[in-house]
């Protein structure tokens, strides 16, 4: 599986911190800190302070429980901000409560996305890169730098690296490993009116698509944007059968949303399955270049 380097030869994107708790910051910053930048605050004051004076800032991840201003106050300070860049920033929540009541709360306020403490890493660092690249490639159509800047398909090979993780974990435990790889495409009726709605489409569906993804998976399974209109997906514990179904259900739910809010425009996805039980002990490229291929020829066959 080959991936664009991306450490060594962009910037790393900053993440703003707040939580009053030492042992939750340096628990987020151990996973993040070879991916991305990072400013700390011991509470909502801090944040607000660090996001007036710093405009490198892509993300903010915050507590809900913190002292002088808590999550869901800076919450609102960002969404009524005057400041454009601070408050259209993605804010994600992270709490240690499932109550819906303080999700719906905190969703109210603003929050981007809100996940539980203790997230698997893989899905963590997916969610930071995308938000973050969502805000650069804003910031570059806004300056003008071209109408299609090159796109940096979210996951590198370290990134991925929870899949080799579940692959060598399935093999110790003798547990079966699947890679699901889906392709996402934008079809238009009659072409596109404008050069630059291509892009523009493209990067908002699959962003929309990796939120799907984000959602239906569980936890332990890994899922990453992986190249240009393709999403992987690593799960073990299951069988190749049950990930096509799944697949397929994926496919269907993508095929039928109304994102782009375009009648003259319509979604088409195709997914292929690699199983370690039934295609063999290939590795992690051997295993998702079969899936590939398989979701190459459902594309190719229109299924």
């Amino acid at each position: 599986m080959e991936f664009p380097p991306t450490s060594e030869t962009r910037i790393k994107p900053r993440i703003l911190i707040a939580d009053d708790s030492r042992i939750v910051r340096a628990t987020l910053i151990k996973h993040i800190q070879d991916l991305f930048e990072f400013r700390e605050a011991l509470d909502g004051e801090q944040a607000w302070e660090a996001l007036l004076i710093d405009p490198a800032i892509r993300v903010v991840v915050t507590d809900l429980t913190m002292p002088r201003l808590d999550g869901y106050g800076l919450l609102q300070r960002i969404r009524g901000s005057k400041i454009s860049r601070i408050r259209d920033i993605p804010v994600i929540v992270i709490s240690g409560s499932d109550e819906q009541e303080e999700r719906d709360r905190a969703k109210a306020a603003g929050a981007t996305e809100l996940i539980t403490k203790g997230i698997a890493t893989a899905q963590l660092l997916s969610r930071l890169d995308a938000l973050s690249q969502l805000i650069s490639s804003k910031e570059k159509s806004e300056h003008g730098e071209g109408s299609a800047p090159r796109h940096v398909p979210p996951a590198s090979a370290l990134r991925f690296a929870a899949a080799e993780t579940m692959l060598a974990h399935a093999l110790q435990h003798d547990k079966n490993f699947v890679l699901l790889i889906v392709y996402v495409e934008i079809r238009h009726a009659q072409g596109p009116s404008n050069p630059s709605s291509p892009t523009e489409s493209m990067a908002g569906v699959m962003h929309a698509v990796g939120q799907l993804l984000q959602r239906a998976v569980r936890q332990t399974d890994c899922v990453a944007q992986t190249g240009d209109g393709e999403f992987t997906l690593a799960t073990s514990g299951i069988n190749v059968d049950s990930a096509r179904a799944f697949g397929q259900r994926i496919c269907d739910a993508i095929q039928q949303a109304r994102s782009l809010g375009d009648e003259d425009v319509t979604l088409v996805a195709s997914c292929g399955v690699a199983g370690l039980a039934e295609d063999g002990n290939s590795g992690l490229d051997g295993l998702h270049a079969v899936a590939q291929r398989r979701a190459r020829l459902a594309r190719s066959s229109g299924e």
